[in-house]
């Protein structure tokens, strides 16, 4: 027995359409497509101008158009050269003091949730006796 929603109510009530299991839905056959070709190397398939690729450009483009990216800030290049300096020092503490100081008032922090959790588990194992 197939079933769908009522339009009044909004329950699952018995189908009255036994025939069509899908209905309003009827399968449609599938039919046999050649897959286009691939076709490499065709003018037709880049946006970029010809004249942009005869010499250089002194801005890189954004794939597929002739729009330039934005220049990057100069504050951003120096944090960039920061976090990628190589001094066996972990990522999250390269920021300087202000990182060093967060990071240890996170561990300290989830100490004390560690003790607090350790603390209310006892205390629901071994209650206190009147």
């Amino acid at each position: 027995m197939y079933h769908q929603l009522c339009k009044v109510t909004g329950r699952l009530v018995a189908s009255t359409h036994l025939q069509a299991p899908l209905y309003p839905v009827a399968p449609i056959a599938l039919q046999r497509v050649e897959p286009p070709s691939i076709k490499y190397t065709t003018t037709h398939m880049s946006t970029v101008a010809k004249d942009a690729c005869a010499a250089p450009p002194k801005q890189r483009l954004v794939p597929g158009t002739n729009i330039p990216f934005s220049p990057v800030p100069e504050s951003i290049v120096k944090k960039q050269k920061q976090f990628l300096k190589e001094d066996d020092v972990p990522v999250f503490l390269k920021g300087g003091p202000m990182d060093v100081l967060l990071y240890r008032l996170t561990m300290g922090l989830c100490v004390v949730a560690i003790i607090s959790v350790a603390h209310t588990i006892y205390t629901l194992a071994w209650p206190k006796k009147n």
